[in-house]
Parts: structure tokens; C-alpha cells; sequence
């Protein structure tokens, strides 16, 4: 017989992940596994493209480039990965992916 799933639960696994939290960071404060807080959260989970990091201004990055930093020492700076940072850069310069 499948167990009953608490709306209280999923709900708050929601609210967790909409704060930022990753699907285990949700799933340690509930104490769940993190599968099933993917399954709770479903399409929710399914990014695409690279996480999206608020936190980091995109005046900050150009800034940064603008003095000759290389991707990699601004990714270490603003803790992303470098190419978390070529890719926000050529989002914002509308420089074109080199295929």
C-alpha cells in the first residue's frame, strides 16, 4: 500500500527551493531523501542553462573583466564557476558561444 504524501511536506519543500535552497539542502531540513523532494518539486527542478546566481551583479562582472581578470580569478572572486562567468559575460555583452 503506497504511503499517503504530506501536502504540509511538499509544501514546504517548495517554499524551501523557491529561497534558493538545493534539492538536498530541502531534503537534509526535512528529512527525506533528495529524490524524493525532486519528485515533489517535478518540473520546478528541471533547470536549463546554468543556475541562476542573483547574488552576483552583472555590473560586477563586467567591472572585473573591464580590469583584465580572466574568468577563472573572477570566478573565484565572486565564488561561480568560470564558466558560470564566460557565459553571464557573453549574455551581457551579446558576444556569440564559440562552437
Amino acid at each position: 500500500m503506497p504511503r499517503t504524501r504530506d501536502e504540509a511536506q511538499v509544501g514546504e519543500a517548495q517554499r524551501l527551493y523557491r529561497l534558493g535552497l538545493s534539492t538536498r539542502a530541502v531534503a537534509a531540513q526535512l528529512g527525506v531523501d533528495p529524490r524524493t523532494v525532486a519528485r515533489w518539486l517535478g518540473d520546478e527542478t528541471r533547470r536549463r542553462g546554468p543556475a541562476s546566481r542573483p547574488d552576483v551583479r552583472d555590473a560586477k562582472i563586467l567591472a572585473l573583466r573591464g580590469e583584465g581578470m580572466s574568468y577563472a580569478e573572477i570566478g573565484r572572486r565572486v565564488h561561480m564557476s568560470a564558466t558560470g562567468v564566460r557565459m553571464r559575460h557573453y549574455q551581457l555583452t551579446g558576444r556569440v558561444r564559440a562552437r
